[in-house]
């Protein structure tokens, strides 16, 4: 409990961020996505529209709520804090000048970085009958966006020693603060895991070793912030992934999986997961925090 306050200086900093994306300013940050620059690129609108979706697909798997709880919830009294930090792997360069990346098509200098840098602070707390409830905040590096996340999550099967563990989570994630771009997410997976005690004295004072691995889908919404004419000049439109929507549209829900681990000795654990999704891309996600 008196280690909390060392959470101050990074809370401060990724809100003090969040406020800074909220100011108007007149240039765009390094990694802020431009849509209008879709029209500054070579290759008319076909190639502006295929960057459009794939810049929509990867940024939705992106910022979705990762894996990060292991296989289990925290129980009906159980309260967790973590600070996670959240890398993507973009699809930003390209060998042909003539022919750039889809990511360097949404910057306004042509350029873009190869990851998404998205550090933040990520809580759950449990609820009767296994549920628990948790929100997620971060900062898009470099940028004047940030990801605001909700999800559930219900253990099925924990606590058995001669069972895995099992939970499902469901949850959505938008990207905000984009004066040209919404994009949304809703993440569905499933996790199965098993935790390992460890230590001198286990059943007494003891670690535990949390190995977990799941699959998921991502189903990914984005809706350009332009008049129509400029969408139409740049090939841009709503997209979904929901079948039931007007702007449905094939390639918006892509499957994924991950795989990770976490290490808790009492209150204080570190986990690492990694997550891939073939139509869209790697992630790798990292957290430290406490859980009561």
């Amino acid at each position: 409990m008196r280690s909390m306050p060392s959470l101050n200086p990074l809370s401060a900093m990724v809100i003090g961020a969040a406020a800074l994306c909220s100011l108007p300013a007149k240039a765009a940050w390094p990694d802020d996505v431009s849509l209008r620059s879709l029209g500054d690129a070579p290759g008319g609108v076909q190639a502006a529209r295929d960057a459009y979706g794939t810049v929509v697909r990867q940024l939705g798997v992106a910022i979705a709520n990762p894996s990060m709880g292991a296989a289990e919830t925290v129980g009906l009294s159980g309260f967790d804090v973590q600070l996670v930090t959240s890398v993507a792997f973009l699809d930003a360069r390209s060998d042909k000048a003539s022919d750039p990346a889809p990511w360097a098509r949404v910057h306004t200098e042509g350029e873009a970085s190869r990851t998404m840098w998205l550090p933040g602070v990520n809580v759950r707390k449990g609820l009767p009958l296994g549920l628990e409830v948790g929100g997620r905040f971060s900062y898009v590096g470099f940028s004047r966006q940030t990801v605001v996340g909700g999800y559930g999550r219900w253990g099925l099967v924990e606590g058995y020693r001669e069972w895995p563990d099992i939970v499902v989570q469901l949850g959505y994630s938008a990207y905000i603060g984009n004066d040209e771009l919404d994009v949304g997410v809703m993440d569905a997976s499933g996790s199965i895991g098993y935790s390992v005690p460890f230590g001198r004295k286990v059943g007494l004072n003891e670690g535990t070793f949390s190995p977990f691995v799941g699959g998921g889908l991502y189903k990914v919404q984005g809706t350009p912030r332009l008049s129509a004419a400029d969408q139409q000049s740049l090939g841009v439109r709503a997209v979904s992934g929901f079948q039931g929507s007007d702007s449905y549209a094939d390639g918006y829900a892509p499957a994924a999986a991950h795989v990770g681990y976490r290490l808790q000795s009492g209150p204080f654990q570190v986990q690492m997961s990694g997550a891939w999704a073939p139509n869209a891309l790697p992630m790798l996600n990292t957290a430290v925090g406490y859980v009561y």
